[in-house]
């Protein structure tokens, strides 16, 4: 597990259509339940799921599908330095699991077991490590602080493409009927519709183009830059020039051949951009 979760840390940019696994996925403000949060379509395929609060009583939440007998592995781990090493347990976010079924956990903590992640010369804190045999549907994971900190949540264990879908559920169409034959004809055969792929349109961006609500386009997906502005090293007019366009050829002019601005970037994509 270990080495899955040197993957998740590490995961610079790839763009394509949809999520890969081992992928940090970074929780907004607005993401306060499971059924706003993001969805992980396949819950054994390793995450990092990561949460900043400011203050206490704030709420960030995610979900996780699963099926019949799935193994559910989950662990919360800190980076090994102030302020969140220097935090009682006490004061760090509570983590509320709840099966399909209603079923709730509540994590606790059970170790401050040090882990070196050499790609990222970074130091991290396993608090606690929570195994069980899943039920059918969907789980549910809620984040409640308790002071200004951040943690991460990784979920899953195999190292494969997953898929990560913010908004409503793509929903398949059902097929149709086919009437029985009469004696003396057949029915034709009808063709099974696919599910409705998630993803979002190019009009969809150019509507974000402020600072309030910054989206991008690049290299085919779509991202949500407004929580970057404030934090960009560079200023916030090297993220608010990318608001409502296609910023692919802009975005690698600026950061190429700059692992971490890529990284930082997978942080806040939102799912592919549609044709």
């Amino acid at each position: 597990m270990k080495r899955a979760i040197v993957a998740l840390l590490v995961l610079t940019f790839l763009g394509s259509a949809s999520a890969h696994a081992h992928q940090p996925v970074e929780l907004l403000n607005s993401d306060t339940t499971a059924a706003k949060g993001p969805l992980l379509v396949d819950g054994t395929v390793s995450f990092a799921v990561r949460a900043s609060f400011t203050k206490a009583g704030e709420k960030k939440a995610f979900r996780a599908d699963l099926k019949v007998g799935d193994p559910l592995a989950v662990q919360y781990l800190i980076v090994d330095k102030k302020p969140e090493n220097t935090l009682k347990n006490t004061l760090l976010p509570q983590l509320v699991i709840t099966s399909p079924s209603g079923k709730s956990v509540t994590l606790k903590f059970t170790e401050r077991t040090k882990f070196f992640e050499p790609y990222g010369k970074t130091n991290y804190l396993y608090l606690s490590r929570y195994n069980a045999t899943a039920e059918a549907g969907t789980y549910s994971f809620t984040l409640t602080a308790r002071a200004k900190s951040s943690v991460t949540i990784a979920v899953g264990e195999r190292e494969v493409p997953g898929e990560v879908i913010r908004g409503m559920r793509p929903a398949a169409t059902p097929t149709p009927t086919v009437a029985a034959p009469s004696p003396t004809a057949k029915a034709t055969p009808t063709p099974t519709p696919s599910a409705t792929q998630a993803g979002y349109t190019m009009a969809d961006v150019k509507k974000a183009n402020t600072r309030a609500k910054c989206w991008s386009a690049i290299d085919g997906n779509v991202y949500d830059l407004t929580a970057w502005i404030s934090a960009h090293p560079g200023g916030a007019s090297a993220i608010t020039f990318l608001c409502g366009i296609d910023g692919s050829n802009a975005f690698k002019a600026q950061h190429e051949g700059q692992g971490k601005p890529s990284l930082r970037l997978s942080q806040y994509l939102l799912g592919p951009l549609k044709p």
